[in-house]
């Protein structure tokens, strides 16, 4: 499975399989338009990058964080100051449970030494500045509150916490995602090592047996944990990224010993097969991407944000106006308008459309990208930035395909509503990606956004 897919969460994966009902009845794309015409009912090819194209910043809607099947790659954590979308922060809240129903702690007979949680870095998650100094706490949900185990929770969701109820830190650090260290067990990776309290620790070391016994026992016991990090408005801060369901380098160990002959013990509470779910927040007040949310039209920059922050509205107003063709080809070309060394273009962007009722949908060429299997990533669409020559300038561009779209836009749309001919162009995964990209828009004079089609025209 690609790497694209690996990353996917439950939100993603019904849009895709939305997507793909919907794209079954379709003809498949064609290079030629052979499946869309016979091979002598067609003159000379035709291409154009006149057409019409508006554009208008959005902020996202909420998405699906929670993590309940435990098969997210990893999780956001950290803070970003960007020059041009504010401010952007990401926290973690996650249930944990015991390796085992029934540690078998006797406080008769044991004592409790320290308990300490290792959180597993994954650097394909990181974005930002990693020379920028960071502090990570750990706390608990204050009491009265709980994370709940079988709930699906959203990136808007978050649950309250008190300072009283920080259960550890790590001040001033430089987060190293790629250094190799020895934990123990002869496992080696890269992680963060925080000492939580010891009255924590104790409180779980004197648990009764029967608050071990059953899940949703013990969850209620622990309440949750929050794991946040700040970079100190330094600017543009650090967006980490953690594998918790990696049960080597992702766990919270308790030590403790025999009374009567000193001998160590540990047990581990494990994140993996408990509900963990990120929270986001974007302040985009004053920046130059918020200076155009919900404007009409966005001309010359265009602003696309993942971690549920900002996608662009693309709409074709005129297209159905080219009466009769068969689409060879049609692609948005994109070129990137920002390169800030910290802050990499986005490495995957996306099309969905509006299918009502606040539900969008993958557009049918990402979902035939893909294939009926899931296997195919997003290889044939596109919407991934590279380097080229453009007349002596090295750019970095994006192509992403709109080929089978665009021959129904043309055919079956020929009323004054524009929204069967508009698409969203969004991050991919949005809601585990930190990754942004400014863009030119399409009234740029530098390298302006654009619909190239080639297209038939039919007799």
């Amino acid at each position: 499975m690609t790497t694209y897919m690996k990353q996917s969460l439950p939100a993603l994966a019904g849009i895709l399989l939305t997507a793909l009902a919907l794209w079954g009845g379709c003809k498949k794309p064609s290079a030629l338009g052979a499946g869309l015409i016979d091979a002598d009912g067609y003159e000379n090819y035709v291409f154009t990058d006149t057409i019409q194209v508006r554009c208008t910043i959005e902020r996202e809607d909420s998405s699906l964080t929670s993590d309940r099947s435990s098969t997210a790659e990893y999780f956001l954590c950290g803070e970003l100051n960007d020059p041009e979308f504010g401010t952007s922060s990401s926290e973690i809240f996650a249930l944990m449970l015991g390796e085992t129903l029934n540690p078998n702690f006797d406080t008769t007979t044991q004592a409790f030494d320290s308990i300490v949680m290792y959180l597993r870095y994954a650097p394909s998650g990181f974005y930002g500045d990693t020379m920028n100094p960071v502090t990570l706490r750990v706390l608990r949900v204050a009491d009265g509150s709980e994370i709940n185990d079988n709930k699906d929770y959203y990136s808007t969701n978050t649950l309250p916490v008190n300072d009283s109820d920080e259960l550890g830190r790590v001040e001033n650090f430089l987060p190293k995602p790629t250094k190799v260290d020895s934990l123990f067990d002869g496992i080696k990776g890269s992680y963060l090592r925080v000492v939580l309290k010891p009255e924590f620790g104790q409180y779980l070391f004197n648990l009764d047996s029967a608050s071990f016994s059953v899940d949703s026992l013990f969850f209620k016991e622990l309440r949750g944990l929050k794991i946040t990090s700040s970079s100190g408005g330094a600017s543009p801060g650090t967006m980490m990224a953690f594998d918790l369901n990696n049960n080597s380098l992702s766990r919270m160990r308790l030590f403790y010993h025999e009374k009567a002959d000193s001998t160590a013990k540990k047990f581990d509470f494990l994140f993996e097969g408990a509900n963990k779910f990120t929270h986001f927040i974007h302040n985009h007040t004053g920046s130059p991407a918020g200076q155009l949310i919900g404007q009409q039209y966005a001309d010359e920059k265009l602003y696309v944000q993942g971690m549920h922050g900002l996608r662009v509205k693309v709409e074709f107003p005129y297209a159905h106006l080219l009466d009769n063709i068969a689409v060879n080809q049609a692609q948005l070309v994109l070129t990137v308008a920002d390169h800030n060394p910290s802050l990499a273009p986005a490495s995957q962007l996306f099309f969905t459309q509006w299918q009502g009722d606040s539900v969008f949908v993958l557009t049918s060429d990402v979902a035939y990208s893909f294939g009926s299997n899931l296997t195919g990533g997003f290889l044939s669409f596109g919407g991934m930035p590279k380097k080229l020559d453009d007349n002596g300038t090295t750019v970095t561009r994006y192509r992403l395909t709109l080929s089978e779209l665009f021959q129904h836009i043309v055919d079956d749309d020929n009323s004054t509503n524009t929204k069967n001919r508009t698409v969203y162009l969004g991050v991919y995964p949005r809601s585990r990606v930190a990754h942004r990209v400014v863009l030119y828009g399409p009234r740029s004079l530098t390298f302006p956004a654009k619909l190239e089609l080639t297209y038939t025209k039919v007799q």
